[in-house]
């Protein structure tokens, strides 16, 4: 059975759990393995990706959801394979937060919406989806 979270929907993902992405990030391919650490503050949930082997590399990640952005993601063969994913509640989706390439300017950090991770979150395997044509449903509420 999966603990997902109350609010989003998504599995929850405990502190300091170490996750394989067997093919690596794109970008990143030599870089396998990652803990994973969950901070919220001040009403803002993000997560930390840090290389086992590296430190100094660290993704920060953030939950769709919480911005009202819905995937609909099809995994191929291959990368269900790779996932070890039987059940779709044991999957999450997060998105890797981007600086901008020149911080001397004030453009804000962004989301790599064409590059969400995929998570099985009980086996602790991921991987990047890098999505050729990228659908976002979001939802807008008038107030």
């Amino acid at each position: 059975m999966s603990m997902r979270s109350a609010v989003t929907g998504q599995p929850r993902i405990d502190s300091e759990k170490i996750f394989t992405f067997p093919q690596g990030i794109p970008g990143f391919e030599e870089y396998t393995t990652f803990k994973i650490f969950h901070k919220d503050d001040n009403a803002v949930s993000a997560y930390w990706l840090e290389s086992c082997d590296s430190p100094a590399i660290t993704f920060t990640l953030v939950d769709p959801t919480e911005y009202d952005l819905n995937y609909d993601l099809y995994l191929s063969d291959s990368e269900q394979e790779t996932l070890k994913a039987t059940d779709p509640m044991d999957i999450g989706i997060f998105l890797m937060l981007v600086k901008p390439e020149d911080e001397t300017q004030q453009a804000p950090i962004g989301a790599h919406i064409g590059g969400p991770l995929v998570l099985n979150v009980p086996q602790q395997l991921g991987l990047q989806k890098v999505l050729g044509k990228t659908k976002v449903n979001v939802n807008i509420v008038a107030h």
